[in-house]
């Protein structure tokens, strides 16, 4: 929740139009928030709205013209209040009011946290006039248009350190609303011509009268004075000081003289002219000027809090004073740029720049031209002077070469000589001696600015500071990329980049939709997108790359970029991922990105379920969104753009490049005989540079191979391609197969593992290099490993990026080897993936932390390519129980329980043996996700059938039995069966002693569950030295930062808790606390546990109001990920329950009322999750009890009350804490009911019971011997009651201190109730 900044609105008002009213006003705001305030300027004047214009240079059009305003909030207000909805809520108006989502900040680096946000009047629809003739009598009468006005001003002192409003001018309603109903202060604005001064004096004055009890500062300014009418001035000055009679009030007469002796704004020609700001206009410190008046101004708007403005660095303020400098009018020049596609984004700078200055340009794609244009007079350019944008890629075109050497010999006068931009390194230019030539290579985007325009003859136009939304400088360095170099092979599709690029950067507002290339596999759409985002990388300050193919690591890669965003964001996956998209959604950090998805598998489906991150990007973010995918999109909200095969140009093109000597009649035969298709054609480029095969043996070899088709329907989706490419690489394969097996071996594993980037991790494992060995002896020396992976990089059967240290299959080459090996072979290579993939797997406990998980990323974008799931040996197998398990442990239940549910259906349909060891584990991780989710009958019968079927399996004391009983007693636990769960973990804890020792992991787990037995049996002594211990043990064992030694730490600081030690208890549990933010994600529910128990602990030590704030983030992170863990899992419910008691603490009026409602709120989870009779459920009741009596309801309390203490009684037994506990809350009741003897019995029992199982000096038995003292005190037995209140009060005040709210109640002879705290089961 934000802070409320409690900041002032301030109008300024003038009787008559041309005082320079919003002048004074917006060189107020600049000057504020120079001094790092945060400041709103509202245009209110909705006749003649001009406050945009001094800002003019800060604002993007677009925007301003887009962005609705006040007139907009005012008449969607009124919209909503004619329905007359009856059900609405009492504050509904509040939502209409909110200026901020239509404030628009100014693009100026204030220090921090100065802002300067403009609301504008609004958009000028055809609603205007309801607005501007509105009749606002009815407005205020009939739909509380005082309610909105007021709303919109508690928006405005929230969010705001200062609002200035400019109001309109005159006597009119809205005037009054500015000048009476918003500000609390009043700046009056007027010229000294008599009308200005009587009018505004008026109006002072009867503002002053009718509404003094409001308070409204009301400051007089003079405008416009011209000292060189001096008589006429001060005659002028005194006529006003006089109308303003007692203004501004409350100063003295010493004070009033030097407010109106310097409070007053001067008339300066320059000003005159142009809506320019003071502190660009002005140089500083000089006493005369505008800026030093409005310094003054400031000075008193603010009571003295601002005086000046902060330096301002003056070559800035001169850049900024050509923005706002009105130009005389030149007459346009034109301007040809010649260019090729590569330096499009030179282009669209350089053309920005030159339109600023004034000339007219047209844009020219050389390769787009016909041979005729290229040769034709027209190329120069008739009226239009060339200018040719030379790149080394430029010079290696032949059309580009041709169209400038046409160019610089086309004739002309001097003026329309062709001038070449150098922006590349190039170390001649052909023909420069014939026309001028401009060099920008290496420039900064100051200097490039200054001598493109002096080179063409307009020095001093302005400078690229004055532009903040122009087109970004193609030699800017990008803040963040992950995306991979272009392909230096990389031809042709001019067009397409073209139409991308159009499409994103000159779209109508709310159109930048993303953009979609789609069309068959092999023609190029990733190389494509690759392309695109190298070429115009220095566009954004983000290009993010997400391979896309497997839905499910999606996130954990959006996930990385939402770390690289902000490095605090925590693990969450989910969270992180979310995180990234809304920071590019919001432009924050970077207001520029590029986002690629590439190959998509059902794109429909993305577009319909996560409507929220793909819809359009809105208007204020230059974010653009490219996806790649096979199917043409059918949804409306995307723009497709179908991808096809190489034209015949530019397979001949890429062929010529990729193979010198090669002639263009051959090329042009090669790319007949394998349809064009970009990824054969590579395929080809590589066979005939590496082979140097004649052209027509290779075109023979491909008829020879061509005897089927290519028919992969998962890799291909159903199409038939061309026999004659699956013959490309049967070819280059079989060749492979010959020179270098490895490599050829290689590439058939790779085939059935991820076409995405493989990581060398995995390639270089040794059960790899173990699988290759055979068939090359030289691998027993790991770096030869190089020349195998080369051989594959050399026939373009795979990339090899030492960027991000990966080799990389394309699904159709994946599909080729594949198709190429008998089914016998395929199987068993299949096979031996599944072993490769199962002997990188991490150690047994790895998945359990965090640390290590980075281990398992290698293999997870493989699990499902390679179809392990189906694989009937048990160790790869593991690894989709250890994805399962992985999932559960980052918090994602929802997606752990359909892999589980998913994995068990397959493997006990498939498998003959379904109840074999490894289904009975998966059963066991699966009854933790259900139990997890908050269904434990589910869970407990999982677990007793798992234990059922593995005592047929497994010999009596087998490890696996004691864990699976383990599990038996987490539910057992979570039924509210402790005495069962305590007995059946106690033999656990000892089998696993005796089978590993007391230092072992296993054994370590069961001690801690033992310890939470005993604590819920009501023994937190016995819970408190096991867990100690097993704290002691585990740090060795695991390190301090091991999520199971936090687990416990957090469980002996509850034990602590548990025994009264509570300042003890928060200490350990904020170290908990901090050290959780280091391993896991913030929102996982063991870190949400924690940061419950914390809170508990700071209300059980009296630090109520941090306890209150703790609880309130805690409950909101719940209702946050409701979706992903459900409403009904424990931590939310006792996060729930917990917060009911902190609302009680801290809110003596209303507590008890907001107690209630929360209690009634989780009351029904836990009845559905534990069960009506469980534990937890009459915990609530107890707590519930205690709420209503503090509302006075003392039987309805005393009903509760015996329900809950007599239900426990019976399940936990008479002596347990709770039991006690609810006792004593009971006999509260009871004596406010009057019935004192009945009290006191309920009380004696609760002391006795409580001091024999916490002791004389915990704080629950000295509240029940206070509460006893004051029933005996009833029953006028004064002594015994004095001692035993004495006796309470010395154990209280010296456990808990004399200020703690429970001793002061003890102190006071108030009775206290103790609400019930359901624990981890």
């Amino acid at each position: 929740m934000a802070e409320n900044r409690k900041g002032s609105v301030i109008t300024f008002y003038s009787y008559k139009g041309g005082t320079g009213r919003t002048m004074a006003l917006a060189n107020v705001a600049w000057i504020l928030a120079a001094n790092g305030y945060r400041v709103l300027a509202v245009d209110w004047d909705l006749e003649a709205p001009g406050l945009h214009r001094f800002f003019h240079p800060f604002l993007k059009p677009s925007l301003l013209r887009a962005t609705p305003g006040l007139i907009n909030l005012i008449d969607d207000y009124r919209r909503e209040a004619l329905r007359d909805l009856p059900e609405r809520e009492p504050d509904w108006h509040r939502h209409y009011a909110r200026v901020r989502p239509h404030a628009l900040s100014l693009d100026w680096p204030f220090p921090k946290p100065g802002s300067l946000d403009f609301l504008s009047a609004g958009m000028r629809h055809r609603d205007y006039p309801i607005v501007g003739n509105m009749d606002w009598d009815r407005f205020y009468s009939s739909y509380g248009g005082g309610q909105f006005f007021d709303a919109m001003r508690a928006d405005m002192e929230r969010y705001y350190d200062f609002t200035l409003i400019d109001s309109r001018t005159g006597h009119s309603d809205l005037a009054d609303i500015c000048t009476v109903q918003m500000p609390s202060t009043l700046v009056v604005c007027y010229t000294l011509s008599d009308q200005s001064i009587e009018g505004a004096a008026e109006m002072a004055q009867d503002i002053q009268e009718r509404y003094g009890e409001k308070g409204i500062r009301i400051l007089p300014v003079a405008m416009r004075i011209d000292d060189g009418e001096k008589d006429k001035v001060d005659a002028g000055r005194a006529l006003a000081r006089e109308r303003f009679e007692g203004l501004p009030s409350g100063l003295d007469p010493e004070e009033l003289d030097a407010y109106w002796g310097s409070v007053e704004i001067p008339y300066r020609p320059y000003y005159a002219y142009e809506e320019i700001l003071a502190p660009f206009g002005d140089p500083p410190k000089v006493a005369s000027s505008m800026l030093s008046a409005c310094e003054r101004l400031t000075s008193v708007v603010t009571a003295g809090r601002v005086t000046s403005l902060p330096p301002l660095n003056d070559v800035k303020r001169n850049q900024y004073v050509a923005a706002y400098t009105r130009r005389r009018p030149l007459p346009p020049s034109k301007l040809l740029l010649q260019y090729v596609s590569e330096d499009r984004l030179w282009v669209d700078w350089l053309e920005s720049v030159l339109r600023e200055a004034r000339f007219e340009v047209v844009t020219q794609d050389v390769r787009s031209m016909t041979t005729l244009e290229v040769g034709g007079e027209a190329v120069s350019g008739g009226s239009h002077r060339v200018l040719a944008v030379v790149s080394p890629t430029f010079l290696s075109s032949r059309t580009a070469n041709a169209a400038w050497e046409a160019a610089v010999h086309s004739g002309g006068s001097e003026k329309h000589q062709p001038v070449a931009v150098r922006v590349g390194d190039v170390q001649q230019i052909p023909h420069a001696n014939r026309g001028t030539t401009i060099d920008l290579a290496r420039l900064d985007e100051e200097t490039a600015t200054s001598t493109l325009l002096t080179g063409l003859g307009r020095p001093g136009s302005p400078q690229t500071a004055a532009r903040p939304h122009g087109a970004r400088f193609p030699n800017t360095n990008t803040s963040v990329s992950n995306v991979q170099p272009r392909y230096p092979f990389f031809t042709g599709r001019s067009s397409i980049l073209e139409q991308v690029r159009r499409q994103f950067v000159a779209v109508a507002v709310g159109q930048r939709l993303p953009q979609v290339l789609h069309g068959l596999g092999g023609v190029g759409k990733t190389q494509l997108a690759r392309e695109y985002a190298n070429r115009f990388k220095a566009d954004y300050d983000l290009v993010w790359w997400v391979d896309a193919e497997q839905p499910d690591l999606v996130a954990p890669k959006l996930a990385d970029l939402g770390r690289r965003l902000d490095p605090n964001i925590g693990d969450d996956v989910s969270e992180a991922a979310l995180a990234a998209l809304q920071a590019l959604r919001t432009a924050r950090p970077y207001k520029r990105w590029l986002l690629v998805f590439d190959n998509v598998e059902d794109l429909d489906y993305v577009l319909d379920n996560f409507s929220d991150q793909t819809g359009p990007i809105p208007d204020d973010v230059y974010g653009h969104l490219l996806v790649t995918t096979r199917t043409k999109p059918t949804s409306t909200q995307v723009r497709p753009v179908e991808i096809e095969v190489f034209t015949r140009e530019e397979s001949v093109e890429h062929l010529t490049r990729r193979v010198p000597g090669l002639r263009e009649e051959d090329a042009a035969l090669v790319a007949d005989a394998v349809g064009d298709l970009p990824l054969a054609i590579e395929v080809a480029a590589a066979w005939l540079e590496t082979t140097a095969t004649p052209v027509g043996e290779y075109i023979e070899q491909l008829r020879e191979q061509s005897t089927r088709v290519l028919s992969v329907p998962a890799a291909v989706d159903a199409v038939e391609y061309p026999s004659s490419v699956g013959a490309t690489w049967n070819i280059s394969i079989a060749r492979l197969r010959h020179e270098s097996p490895a490599a050829a071996r290689l590439l058939e594993l790779c085939s059935f593992l991820s076409a995405e980037p493989i990581s060398m991790t995995l390639v270089s494992s040794d059960a790899m290099i173990k699988a290759l060995l055979p068939y090359d002896k030289d691998l027993r020396a790991r770096y030869m490993l190089g020349k195998v992976t080369q051989a594959l990089n050399r026939f373009a059967l795979a990339k090899v990026d030492s960027t991000d240290n990966s080799i990389q299959v394309h699904r159709l080459v994946q599909a080729a080897v594949r198709d190429s090996m008998p089914a016998d072979v395929a199987d068993d290579t299949v096979h031996e993936v599944h072993r490769i993939l199962a002997a990188i797997r991490p150690s047994e406990d790895a998945v359990d932390d965090p640390a290590k998980w980075p281990e398992f990323e290698v293999i997870w974008p493989h699990l499902v390519p390679s179809n392990i799931r189906e694989c009937a040996e048990e160790e790869p197998r593991q690894l989709m129980v250890d994805r399962m398990r992985y999932l559960w442990k980052r918090g994602e239940l929802h997606l752990a329980r359909t892999l589980g549910t998913q994995l068990n259906e397959f493997w006990s349909n498939e498998f003959p043996d379904s109840n074999d060891e490894q289904v009975l584990n998966l059963r066991f991780e699966l009854a933790n996700i259900l139990r997890s989710q908050g269904e434990y009958q589910a869970a407990r019968e999982m677990d007793e059938d798992t234990l059922a079927q593995q005592r047929r399996l497994l010999d009596e004391g087998h490890p696996s039995l004691l864990i699976t009983s383990g599990n038996v007693a987490a539910d057992l636990r979570a039924l509210g069966r402790f005495n069962e769960a305590l007995k059946l973990d106690q033999r656990n804890y000892n089998g696993f002693r005796e089978i590993f020792g007391e230092d072992h992991s296993r054994t370590l787990r069961s001690a801690n569950n033992l310890a939470i037995d005993h604590r819920l049996t009501g023994d937190s002594q016995a819970a408190l030295r096991l867990d100690e211990d097993t704290v002691r043990r585990r740090t060795a064992l695991d390190g301090p930062l091991h999520p199971y030694t936090l687990t416990t730490r957090s469980h002996y600081a509850r034990d602590l808790r548990e025994l009264g030690e509570y300042d003890a208890s928060v200490e350990i549990l904020r170290e908990v606390r901090e050290s959780f933010g280091h391993v896991l994600n913030p929102y996982v529910p063991e870190v949400l546990r924690v940061d419950k128990s914390l809170a508990v602990s700071l209300r059980r030590s009296g630090r109520l109001e941090e306890a209150l704030h703790l609880s309130e983030q805690t409950w909101e992170t719940h209702a946050r990920y409701r979706d992903r863990y459900g409403r009904s899992i424990p931590e939310e419910l006792a996060c729930g329950l917990n917060l009911a008691a902190d609302y009680f603490a801290t809110d003596a009026e209303h507590g008890a009322r907001r107690a209630v409602q929360q209690v009634e709120e989780v009351l029904e989870g836990y009845r559905n999750s534990f069960g009506a009779e469980h534990p937890f459920t009459m915990f609530c009741i107890n707590n519930l009890a205690t709420y209503y009596r503090a509302l006075g309801d003392a039987t309805k309390a005393a009903e509760l009350a015996e329900e809950a203490r007599d239900s426990l009684a019976a399940t936990l037994g008479n002596l347990h804490p709770a039991a006690l506990i609810a006792g004593s809350n009971l006999a509260n009741t009871l004596a406010d009911l009057g019935r004192s003897e009945e009290a006191e019995h309920w009380e004696r029992m609760a002391v006795t019971g409580l001091r024999k199982r916490l002791g004389n000096l915990h704080p629950d038995t000295g509240v029940s011997m206070g509460n006893l003292a004051i029933t005996l005190r009833a029953l006028h037995r004064d002594a015994e009651a004095g001692q035993l209140h004495q006796e309470a009060e010395t154990e209280l005040v010296g456990r808990l201190g004399d200020s703690h709210p429970v001793s002061e109640s003890v102190i006071a002879w108030r009775r206290v109730d103790r609400d019930l705290e359901p624990q981890q089961v």
